[in-house]
């Protein structure tokens, strides 16, 4: 049986924490640049507001099952592939919300993604009859880890439209760094070109919420 080792995601904290110093000259001199996207968002003048408002602290950090050392067993695989897919539904259901508040179409756009990606790699557990962990509920996860990181994450982007293209930053560096560690001992066909397509399509929604800030 192989030692499971939880990634580093100091990442995350660090981008989540980054918007949270309202106070300091550096983010006071930083506004939202008008354009199609944030012309979107709802409730005029909420985005001031909001933004004068503390961000709480996000210090959620995930334990992603990623294997040590050599390859992934079949049992290290499923727990890898239970975790994705609820990571994938943590992504979804943030961007929903998000695009709830706010109303920007990139949004409304990526969490259709989100939905595909746990498609596929629900396609992939099924082939190995393993149950999918999913809760029906909006929000609502078995992770408990993923639970916490989704009322952190909901929180900091209520703040502003800024705040929330953070998150959406921040939730797909996460799951490039988590998916390219679980490739290093990936093993079968199937999961290996699986697990690449949600890399490359994480990058593509990187880019998105980046072209926001």
């Amino acid at each position: 049986m192989h030692r499971f080792i939880a990634p580093s995601v100091g990442l995350i904290t660090v981008l989540l924490l980054a918007g949270c110093a309202t106070t300091s000259s550096e983010n006071t001199a930083e506004s939202i640049t008008p354009s199609a996207e944030s012309s979107q968002v709802a409730t005029p003048g909420s985005v001031a507001e909001a933004s004068t408002t503390a961000a709480p602290e996000v210090s959620a950090s995930p334990k992603a099952p990623i294997v040590d050392t050599g390859i992934a067993t079949a049992d290290a695989t499923a727990e890898q592939l239970i975790y994705l897919i609820e990571e994938e539904k943590l992504a979804h259901d943030v961007y929903q919300a998000m695009f709830d508040l706010w109303g920007s179409k990139v949004f409304g756009n990526i969490l259709k993604s989100e939905l595909s990606h746990q498609s596929q790699v629900l396609v992939v557990m099924t082939t190995r009859d393993i149950a999918d962990p999913r809760l029906s509920t909006a929000g609502k996860f078995v992770n408990v880890e993923l639970q916490d990181l989704y009322d952190q994450l909901i929180a900091k982007g209520k703040l502003s439209a800024k705040d929330a293209y953070e998150v959406g930053v921040a939730i797909e560096e996460l799951d490039i760094d988590d998916i390219t560690k679980m490739l290093a001992t990936a093993k079968d066909v199937d999961v290996i070109a699986m697990m690449e397509n949600l890399r490359k399509g994480s990058e593509n929604h990187l880019r998105a919420f980046n072209n926001q800030l």
